[in-house]
């Protein structure tokens, strides 16, 4: 009798303790603990986002949290702003186990989307990507979507902010939170795609260009690590991280697009410009020829002195550095020592050839190696030259032009 009633007290004792009946209840600290069946909660949770019809429908399946409900604002008005309806999201891992402080916790999801006509993409193509939605879990056992961020790969614009639109002359501009707002980005993209149209009459389609807010928004739709692009002033890709994409963007990276003077800016962007309008993204040819064509498109008609336009190459071959090949594709990695040299160096490759040949047949060459040609049957057909005699050629140019230029 007495060893029942010690096992009854002992089992009222285990039940106040772990008490059941409080279910996801917060802690001392406000913290709501994870529900139990997480995956099950999400999986559900995504669908009711991936079937919105409206914005009170999304914003619902966002959560109840007031930073849920900001997300669900904000992402309805940007997925309006570039995508057709119908964006999905598909739960793959994670939720189970907080990872902050406030008891939030990471999930992996698949976003898929398709442009709308008026984000300058082509809506046949469909986006995709995996990227980690912050979920915060709420009383009822249920979660709120209060943030999204990369994964393994990028983010897709209408996740990372507020997106406008702003399109004509050929080219569209999506700006991220209001984007750099320290150059006329709009006009500046009329005038690079006049560039390469007056180059290459046949460039692809229209010129889409997206100006994020900050470096960091840039890294994540390009999905790139910061450090990665801190050099860089603005990268063409594609907007699912898919490098032989048919819907080739220009990136700015506002923390280096900013700092450069109107020439300086225009320059990049008629350069990236050239590479989204002829399909170069996702060839497999070298880099010398598709880094140099492009600043040989974007520098054709600029009118600054070359101690301005390649005084980093000419100052190494003063110094006795000549390069001695032609640049490797290794050469133009984007944390390199000297790459503004590099790309100097590659577009003087196509300056000289444009001082003895004509623009087309520059153009020509180019349109063969990036369709695929090998370089070397090109500089054939093209120039009558060998890889080896363009190397001694280019050479002796660079000596030439630093001899002559101080």
């Amino acid at each position: 009798m007495a060893a029942a009633i010690v096992l009854g007290l002992l089992a009222v004792a285990l039940l106040l303790w772990q008490r059941p009946w409080q279910g996801d209840a917060p802690s001392d600290d406000g913290i709501v603990a994870l529900p139990a069946d997480a995956s099950s909660q999400l999986t559900t949770q995504l669908r009711g986002l991936s079937e919105a019809a409206s914005e009170e429908d999304f914003v619902a399946a966002s959560g109840d949290l007031p930073e849920a409900k900001a997300f669900g604002r904000r992402t309805w008005e940007a997925l309006q702003a570039v995508a057709m309806p119908g964006a999905s999201f598909r739960y793959i891992s994670g939720g189970e186990a907080a990872d902050r402080a406030d008891g939030s916790a990471t999930a992996v999801a698949e976003v898929a989307w398709q442009p709308s006509e008026q984000s300058g993409l082509d809506p046949a193509v469909t986006h995709r990507s995996t990227v980690e939605l912050r979920v915060a879990p709420e009383r009822d056992g249920t979660f709120s979507v209060v943030g999204a961020g990369p994964s393994s790969s990028n983010v897709p614009v209408w996740l990372i902010g507020d997106v406008d639109v702003d399109s004509g002359d050929g080219r569209v501009v999506l700006r991220v939170d209001g984007g750099d707002a320290a150059l006329p980005v709009e006009d500046m993209a009329s005038t690079a795609r006049a560039a390469v149209e007056r180059l290459v009459p046949d460039a692809l389609g229209g010129l889409t260009i997206v100006s994020p807010r900050t470096q960091a928004q840039m890294a994540e739709i390009v999905g790139q690590p910061v450090d990665a692009v801190a050099q860089i002033a603005a990268i063409t890709t594609g907007l699912d991280g898919d490098t032989a994409t048919r819907d080739a963007v220009v990136v700015l990276n506002p923390a280096v697009f900013a700092t450069m003077d109107r020439r300086a800016a225009q320059i990049v962007l008629s350069h990236e410009a050239t590479h989204a309008l002829t399909p170069v993204v996702g060839t497999a040819a070298p880099n010398w020829v598709v880094e140099g064509f492009a600043d040989f498109v974007a520098l054709h008609d600029d009118t600054a002195a070359l101690s301005v336009s390649a005084g980093q190459v000419l100052a190494e071959v003063r110094a006795g550095r000549t390069p001695q090949t032609l640049p490797t594709d290794a050469d133009f990695g984007s944390t390199q020592h000297g790459l503004g040299a590099v790309y100097e160096s590659a577009w003087m490759i196509f300056r000289m050839l444009g001082e003895d040949h004509t623009d087309d047949d520059v153009v020509a060459f180019y349109e063969r190696v990036i369709g695929g040609e090998d370089v070397g049957r090109a500089l054939g057909t093209s120039f009558g030259l060998t890889l080896d005699e363009l190397t001694g050629d280019w050479r002796a140019y660079l000596t030439k032009s630093a001899s002559t230029v101080s």
